[in-house]
């Protein structure tokens, strides 16, 4: 198997698909790891941490895709304008992509059918279950935390005044108040991170068990209740609302 690593090149993307301590366990499982240069720095993974990991460096993408029979990719494969061609055109045959591939979302549909018709193997980590048996691979789960601890960071980055109540010698500054909107994985880490700032925070969620986990963390849950008929879809993820209760949700 020979395994190929190319640099994300979706604008503002800096994650890679492996850092040099994944590449090692590959390495030492006889797998060939490939990684173009420069693939981890905007991970801060040097080019040298890969070598020491046992990977090799390519200077050429286009080489890397003619070598590889295994692609990891962050991002859906995209047009590449310095190669003037579509990564998926510098994909062998019956090569294998392991990536975020969002096939639903329609922007992708052009992607995917050129997909279909390079005879592309292709599996998405968004369409992976989160069922126990599965957790392993579950790379959502791990995103979804970094954004909602990123979120409530980023917000208390652009508040003008404390987050935390603070006494000062002239009076009390009160503490800021954080309003979470859907209380998922993203929700409760935002909610989390926003008690630990020193924040107020309410959360909002029409599933009866998303609300308990949010008022579990400290937050003060308002809304109204929905049915759980209503509020609860395939998966345990919300539901869109009828018209009538949408806008009862809007009088709430």
């Amino acid at each position: 198997v020979v395994l190929g690593i190319p640099k994300e090149i979706m604008e503002g993307e800096k994650r890679v698909a492996a850092i040099p301590s994944t590449c090692k366990k590959y390495v030492e499982r006889g797998i060939t790891v490939l990684v173009e240069k420069s693939a981890g720095e905007g991970a801060l993974f040097g080019n040298e941490e890969y070598r020491i990991a046992g990977a090799e460096i390519i200077d050429d993408v286009e080489a890397l895709y003619d070598r590889a029979n295994v692609i990891l990719k962050v991002k859906e494969p995209l047009y590449n304008h310095e190669k003037n061609k579509h990564e998926i055109d510098m994909m062998k045959e019956n090569t294998v992509l392991i990536s975020f591939l969002h096939p639903a979302s329609p922007t992708n549909h052009e992607m995917v059918k050129k997909i279909r018709d390079r005879k592309i193997i292709s599996f998405t980590m968004d369409s992976i279950p989160r069922i126990t048996r599965a957790q392993k691979m579950d790379a959502l789960t791990s995103m979804s935390t970094v954004a909602g601890y990123k979120s409530a960071i980023m917000a208390a980055n652009c508040f003008p005044k404390f987050i935390p109540m603070t006494m000062t010698a002239i009076g009390m500054i009160e503490p800021a108040k954080f309003l979470i909107i859907g209380t998922g994985i993203v929700g409760l880490q935002a909610i989390a991170t926003a008690k630990r700032l020193g924040g107020v925070v309410s959360a909002v969620d029409i599933r009866p068990d998303a609300r308990e986990q949010a008022a579990s963390l400290g937050a003060k849950v308002v809304g109204f209740d929905v049915p759980p008929d209503l509020a609860i879809g395939e998966g345990g993820y919300a539901k869109a609302l009828p018209e009538e209760w949408l806008e009862r949700e809007k009088e709430a």
